[in-house]
């Protein structure tokens, strides 16, 4: 009696559980319905813009072809217009490279001119510079009252319109360690040449300027100006950071003055080396 209970129970909820699953699967299938339609709807409105938008173009020639089921419309349009490029800006044959107006040109379409700038520095004492400063065959010699000690580390740098490349050297005479190198190489008996070079010009201030020297009376071109102003400009305005950077590089290992003295019994004479300091 129990046994046929509890086998009425099983069956009876095995045919509950089964009727929700026809129930869920009647659920799923209209709302799979539902969906297609909604699909197939939103299909047809994106092909009714298509064709709307298509439509709507001005038209030279149309052609319309029935295929039965569905019609197929030809239409000759107009090119669709082509964004243009930026102006780009040229030099007129009777205009000076160098002119004020062409560079206002360069800055309004943000193009820089790319300068190689060519220029070696002999700093004095951390007192005064000997600039040489080079244009395609042509040195200029400058002298300036600002320290050039920093000008290994300036790199490229940019300004409104203009982006220069530095190349060079610089070189750093003390005068008092160029004393003792002189005094250390007569008690050998050897001469050691001085590199030392009084300044020829006066500055007006201790304000930073710069004084061009020629030797001959040869016009001296607007660019070298150009140069000039361009580099003392943005060295001062750089000049912490410069100073920062060489700050830095001093930490490092570096050659020094010295001088080694090498005995050679076979020939009985001195032999002196002498290493230049960089900085």
């Amino acid at each position: 009696m129990k046994f046929n209970t509890a086998l009425c129970l099983i069956l009876a909820f095995l045919a509950n559980l089964m009727g929700q699953d026809r129930v869920q699967a009647e659920i799923s299938s209209a709302t799979a319905d539902s969906r297609v339609e909604s699909r197939m709807e939103a299909a047809k409105s994106r092909a009714a813009s298509l064709e709307a938008n298509t439509l709507a173009e001005p038209a030279s020639r149309e052609a319309v072809t029935d295929l039965g089921d569905r019609k197929l419309i030809l239409r000759k349009i107009a090119p669709m217009p082509v964004p243009q490029a930026p102006a780009v800006v040229k030099a007129d044959a009777e205009q000076e490279v160098f002119s004020p107006e062409f560079f206002q040109k360069l800055q309004a379409a943000q193009v820089l001119e790319p300068v190689q700038l060519r220029l070696s520095a002999m700093v004095y004492d951390s007192d005064y510079t000997e600039l040489t400063l080079s244009l395609e065959a042509e040195r200029y010699t400058v002298w300036t009252n600002l320290d050039y000690s920093y000008l290994p580390f300036l790199g490229d740098f940019l300004t409104d319109a203009r982006h220069y490349t530095y190349t060079g050297f610089n070189y750093r005479i003390n005068r008092e360690k160029e004393r003792e190198q002189v005094a250390a190489a007569q008690k050998l008996g050897f001469k050691f040449p001085s590199q030392w070079k009084e300044s020829p010009v006066q500055f007006t201030s201790l304000e930073p300027e710069y004084i061009l020297v020629t030797e001959d009376a040869r016009a001296v071109p607007p660019e070298i100006y150009r140069q000039l102003d361009d580099l003392m400009g943005y060295y001062l305005e750089h000049f912490d950071s410069l100073n920062r950077d060489s700050t830095t590089a001093l930490r490092l290992p570096r050659i020094s003055t010295r001088l080694t003295r090498d005995s050679h019994s076979d020939f009985g004479t001195t032999c002196v080396r002498c290493f230049q300091p960089f900085v």
